[in-house]
């Protein structure tokens, strides 16, 4: 029997999320739905390679995050205002593409994607929103070192998506109306994840410093 499998582009806690922010809430709360396209830069911190019976593959990377192929990069959130402060739910689809390869690694990427699932605590001043954020990372990884090819779906309860990591995450945003109830919104967000990625026969794993500039659009219900 097939294993199943989970949406590819939302996790299904996401849309949960988002139809529990369409429910009432109280006049005093604000709710918003918002979504941002954008880059991410990554810092070349050390990756290694672990086989079962080899010698480790140390090396420094070079990133890069290919936004539009073959899969988006896009971050979504539903947050809750109550006057200056909010909470909120980040779901952020970071992408990673190993560029100099050493000789042993074929390919190494993990596009659909590195997952960021964020609780988020926010507030703004003069204007500006600001953010931090803790949460756990799902990572959808494909590679092959050495002859043997990693690509299976034999995450969590049988999908692709293994928990490989946690995140901590900061951030500063801007909206500005363009609506009634419509905001464009620019941010500068920077993350920190730990992560330890299945390859064949073992793992490979590192210490990912992003920094994510998106763009985007937010939708306000009434405060």
């Amino acid at each position: 029997m097939p294993a199943p499998r989970l949406v590819n582009r939302f996790p299904l806690a996401l849309i949960a999320l988002m139809a529990f922010g369409l429910l009432p809430a109280p006049l005093s709360a604000q709710w918003r739905m918002e979504a941002w396209f954008g880059d991410a830069w990554n810092a070349r911190t050390g990756l290694t390679f672990r086989q079962a019976g080899e010698e480790d593959i140390k090396m420094t990377p070079n990133w890069s995050t290919r936004p539009w192929r073959p899969t988006w990069y896009y971050s979504a959130r539903v947050a809750k205002w109550s006057g200056e402060k909010g909470w909120a739910f980040h779901y952020m689809h970071h992408k990673l593409y190993l560029d100099n390869p050493p000789p042993e690694v074929v390919a190494f990427r993990i596009t659909n994607g590195v997952n960021i699932l964020l609780a988020q605590r926010l507030w703004r001043q003069k204007g500006w929103e600001f953010e931090l954020g803790v949460g756990p990372a799902l990572t959808v990884p494909f590679s092959t070192i050495r002859g043997k090819t990693y690509g299976k779906a034999n995450g969590i309860f049988g999908s692709r998506y293994d928990l490989g990591g946690a995140t901590l995450e900061a951030g500063v945003s801007r909206p500005l109306r363009i609506l009634p109830y419509t905001f464009g919104s620019f941010a500068a967000r920077v993350t920190a994840s730990p992560l330890s990625a299945k390859i064949a026969d073992g793992r490979a794993t590192t210490m990912n410093y992003a920094l994510h500039l998106q763009y985007g659009i937010s939708l306000q219900g009434e405060p």
